[in-house]
């Protein structure tokens, strides 16, 4: 059997939007479970790339009579997605914080609302007790 390699993958623009897109996860939940931890499974992507693609060979001319100017334009390219998700992540979880907070605020509020009502229900229940 020949290998199979995908060439010419290494920068290509995308079209399309793969920040949450879920239609890989239960193939990238299955490899988390074998390789049993982040890095292993970082290290099976980053083996597939460097055994068949051209990922670390950077796009073509990129040499500029450097040996290492594509491997140097992978790092770059990984380095710009991670960022990438981590700036996500980091603008997600303060979307959440301050969600939660609001909630707290919310029910805070409420709570001494309830406390301020409570000597009043109790006042007028005792009224009509009286009565």
């Amino acid at each position: 059997f020949k290998k199979k390699e995908i060439r010419n993958i290494t920068m290509a623009p995308t079209t399309t939007n793969y920040l949450d897109d879920d239609r890989f996860d239960g193939l990238y939940l299955n490899i988390a479970n074998q390789t049993q931890g982040i890095e292993p499974l970082l290290d099976t992507v980053f083996s597939f790339l460097r055994r068949k693609s051209d990922f670390f060979a950077g796009p073509p001319g990129s040499s500029n009579g450097k040996d290492d100017a594509g491997t140097e334009a992978a790092i770059a390219k990984v380095n710009e997605v991670l960022k990438k998700h981590a700036d996500i992540y980091l603008r997600d979880k303060r979307r959440k914080e301050e969600v939660e907070l609001e909630k707290k605020k919310k029910k805070e509020k409420q709570l001494r609302r309830n406390e301020e009502e409570a000597p009043k229900k109790k006042a007028g229940q005792e009224e009509d007790v009286i009565e």
